[in-house]
C-alpha cells in the first residue's frame, strides 16, 4: 500500500494507491507518437538518436524533382539545419552520432542517374569529403557502426538495382573488404555494430520479386543465420539498437502484396522477432536508412518514401507506465 505513485516505477510493480483507492500497475509500455515536421519534402538517411540525430542527402520533391545536398539536425523537438553535404546525391546511407556521422554511396543526378562511391563525415558543424569506398553502390546500402568502425554489405553495384554481396569495412582512414554476405542482396536493415551486427529482410534480385524473410548475423568475420522474420519483407529503417536488441520499422512487402506498403514495427532479442505497436503513418519505407536510435528502446524516423510523408517524423518509446488497473 502506497499513499500516493512512486516516481521511478520499476517494470511489473504492482501496488495499492490508498489515496485514489485503486490498484496500480506499471508495466512496460512502447507505441509511437507524432514528432514535429521537418522543413523540408524530401527523403534522407538518418544517423545519431531520438534526441540528437541527423538526416542528410536524399531526394527532394520540389519541384523540380532532384537530389539534394542539405542536411538538418533534430533535437526531440525541433529541426535546425545543419552544414550541407559536399555533394547532391540519393539512396545513400550513413552511421554514427550527430556530431560524428559517415555517410556512403548513392545515386548521383539529375537523369540519368548513376551510382557512386563517395564518402563525407560530418562534425556536427560542416561535411569533410573521405576517401571513396572501393566501389559503386546505392539502394541506401544497409550498414552498422561508427564513423571510425564502419561496417557495409550489399546494396547494388549499379542503376538497375541489381544486388551485390560484397561488405566493406571503414577505420576512420582507410577501407578494406570484409567477408562477402551469403547471398546478393539489397534492401536489408541493419542493426549492430562492426563485430556484432544483424542484417534483415530484403531482396536477392532486381526488381525485388524475390523478397525474403531471413536474419543474417555478423561477428566481425564471419555470417551466420539468425531468427526468421514473421514475414518476407525489404527496405526496412534500420540501425535502432543492437543484433540481439533491436526495432525494427516500416518495411515492405514483395511485389503482389494486397498491402504494399506498412506500418508494421518489430523488435528483435537475439533469436526471435516480435512484433509491437505499429507507426502512426503508413510506410516510411521505400527507400529504407531513414531510421535511427541508440536502442531498441528510443527511436525516431524521418525522412521516409513519397512526398506526402517525407516531412513526417515519429518517435518510438518504451517506458514504464502507471496504469490503473481494472478490478471489475
Amino acid at each position: 500500500h502506497r499513499s500516493s505513485d512512486p516516481s521511478n516505477p520499476i517494470e511489473g510493480e504492482i501496488w495499492y494507491n490508498t489515496t485514489t483507492q485503486t490498484l496500480k500497475v506499471a508495466p512496460l509500455i512502447g507505441a509511437w507518437t507524432a514528432g514535429t515536421n521537418r522543413p523540408l519534402q524530401s527523403t534522407g538517411a538518418t544517423s545519431g538518436i531520438q534526441t540528437a540525430g541527423l538526416v542528410a542527402h536524399g531526394y527532394d520533391y520540389g519541384p523540380p524533382d532532384q537530389s539534394t545536398n542539405k542536411s538538418m539536425e533534430y533535437d526531440g523537438s525541433s529541426w535546425t539545419e545543419g552544414g550541407d553535404c559536399n555533394t547532391s546525391r540519393y539512396q545513400t546511407n550513413q552511421t554514427g552520432t550527430q556530431t560524428t556521422t559517415l555517410s556512403v554511396f548513392g545515386a548521383l543526378g539529375p537523369p540519368p542517374y548513376s551510382v557512386c562511391a563517395k564518402a563525407e563525415s560530418y562534425n556536427g558543424t560542416s561535411w569533410t569529403n573521405e576517401t571513396d569506398a572501393p566501389a559503386n553502390r546505392a539502394g541506401s546500402v544497409p550498414m552498422v557502426g561508427s564513423e571510425t568502425a564502419f561496417l557495409a554489405t550489399g546494396g547494388n553495384d549499379t542503376a538497375s538495382g541489381e544486388p551485390i554481396d560484397t561488405t566493406f569495412k571503414w577505420d576512420g582512414s582507410s577501407w578494406t573488404t570484409g567477408t562477402n554476405f551469403p547471398t546478393a542482396q539489397n534492401s536489408m536493415g541493419a542493426a549492430g555494430t562492426q563485430t556484432a551486427s544483424i542484417f534483415y529482410g530484403g531482396s536477392t534480385n532486381a526488381p525485388a520479386s524475390n523478397v525474403v524473410n531471413t536474419t543474417t548475423v555478423y561477428d566481425g568475420s564471419s555470417w551466420t543465420t539468425g531468427g526468421t522474420l514473421p514475414a518476407a519483407t525489404r527496405n526496412w529503417g534500420g540501425k535502432s539498437g543492437t543484433s540481439t536488441a533491436a526495432l525494427a520499422a516500416s518495411g515492405v512487402p514483395g511485389p503482389g502484396s494486397p498491402n504494399p506498403f506498412t506500418n508494421t514495427t518489430m523488435t528483435y532479442d537475439g533469436t526471435s522477432w516480435t512484433i509491437i505497436p505499429a507507426t502512426t503513418v503508413v510506410s516510411f519505407g521505400g527507400v529504407g536508412a531513414n531510421q535511427a536510435g541508440a536502442s531498441s528502446n528510443a527511436a525516431f524516423i524521418a525522412g521516409g518514401g513519397g512526398a506526402s510523408n517525407a516531412v513526417k517524423t515519429e518517435e518510438y518509446n518504451n517506458v514504464v507506465t502507471v496504469r490503473t488497473a481494472d478490478t471489475t
